[in-house]
């Protein structure tokens, strides 16, 4: 059975107006039941008939009324400028009412708070805040390895920068520098770039590599998400200016988009 968190929230509001529309038909029912009552009697003692019906038995019933022709059996002694006071029961409808909130909230106690059939709100929180988390790492997981040179994102995020600077320690520093000034291969630091300077080149490149100049793919080694954060800390170095820089090579180019050089100082 569907839980009211499981659903949607179209559900959830053709569920209240559900509610509401009940609870008017029963509203209803019961004023027409009142009114009926009532012109039930006027016609009764427009026929000058004394015997009970079975609308006005069902009523009597119902609320446990003294008819106002009985009412001074009822009458109490108080008297308040005129205004006397009747020793009226409460209506039968109203104590069953009030019963059934009593068996509620023993059914309540034994299923929330003593067996645990069903969890209280705040732990129904903290499970549908751990469900969340484990549908956005399912996800992540699942997007991680569709990400490609057309739909890769620059991230600027400490922990991702954090992962990219990780992998090009350990795989690109042999040719570029462990801070990028470059060796056997360019310097990353500088506004010159041989096949692009934004982070889709740099994807792509780090991606298939450039057999011509000698840098091999890393498509088999590394999952899409790395080669993402990777170039995104990449691009991250532009403007650190680390010592024995190696000289330019290639075009000069604008940065295609800011690339958080605060951040960088902080790994």
């Amino acid at each position: 059975m569907e839980t009211l968190s499981e659903m949607s929230q179209e559900q959830v509001v053709l569920l209240s107006v559900v509610g509401v529309l009940l609870a008017l038909v029963v509203l209803t029912l019961f004023v027409l039941i009142q009114l009926l009552y009532a012109l039930n009697m006027r016609l009764a003692k427009q026929a000058g008939e004394e015997e009970e019906t079975m609308l006005s038995s069902f009523y009597s019933g119902l609320t446990d009324a003294v008819p106002i022709a009985k009412e001074d059996s009822i009458l109490l002694d108080h008297n308040y400028d005129g205004i006397k006071e009747l020793d009226n029961h409460l209506p039968p409808w109203w104590k069953y009412l009030f019963y059934s909130t009593i068996v509620f909230s023993l059914v309540y106690v034994l299923v929330y708070h003593i067996y645990g059939i069903s969890p209280l709100q705040a732990n129904e929180y903290v499970a549908e805040v751990e469900k969340g988390k484990a549908e956005v790492a399912a996800y992540q997981a699942k997007n991680a390895n569709s990400i490609d040179e057309n739909n890769v994102k620059l991230v600027s995020d400490a922990k991702s920068l954090e992962l990219g600077k990780t992998i090009f320690s350990t795989n690109c520093a042999a040719c570029h520098g462990k801070a990028g000034e470059g060796t056997v291969g360019p310097n990353l630091t500088d506004d010159y770039w041989l096949h692009g300077n934004k982070v889709n080149d740099v994807f792509k490149t780090i991606k298939y590599g450039v057999p011509a100049k000698g840098m091999i793919s890393w498509q088999a080694k590394l999952k899409p998400i790395d080669i993402q954060n990777v170039a995104s800390y990449i691009l991250s170095l532009r403007g650190t200016n680390p010592p024995n820089g190696k000289a330019p090579q290639g075009d000069k180019m604008e940065p295609a988009a800011a690339t958080g050089d605060k951040k960088v100082a902080s790994l």
